[in-house]
């Protein structure tokens, strides 16, 4: 027991010196000043890689890919779906084909399920991407 009492006292004297030198202040500023930093690289590389999808999938819409098509059909789904509201309960099922639906048997509906929400996910972030790149 006085094992442990002896070493709670050695962390609190630790925490004691560490608030009195001031530690936690610097780590405070050096982490704003790193972070203001990477700020400007991010936004610089987020909107190149914005400017290099869209190209990627304006040539691919131009070339007549179908994936690119429907991906982008999709896309404009989910758009509307968080424009209308950002907190969906149920966005996948709102995204569902039900026909195609119908017609699977369990375990397609299941891979269907899983690959749709995959998307969803990827193009939600792409969504937040594009909406933060406007602001600016």
């Amino acid at each position: 027991m006085k094992k442990e009492l002896s070493e709670i006292k050695k962390r609190a004297l630790l925490a004691k010196q560490r608030m009195k030198l001031g530690y936690w202040q610097k780590m405070l500023e050096e982490r704003d000043r790193m972070m203001s930093k990477t700020a400007d690289s991010t936004r610089l590389t987020v909107a190149s890689d914005m400017r290099k999808k869209e190209y990627e999938i304006g040539n691919k819409v131009a070339l007549g890919d179908d994936f690119a098509q429907r991906e982008e059909r999709l896309y404009g789904r989910v758009r509307e779906i968080l424009d209308r509201d950002e907190n969906v309960t149920n966005p996948i099922g709102q995204l569902v084909e039900r026909e195609k639906y119908e017609q699977m048997d369990e375990a397609n509906r299941q891979r269907y399920i899983l690959e749709l929400s995959e998307k969803f996910r990827m193009l939600r972030e792409r969504y937040y991407r594009e909406r933060a790149c406007r602001i600016k």
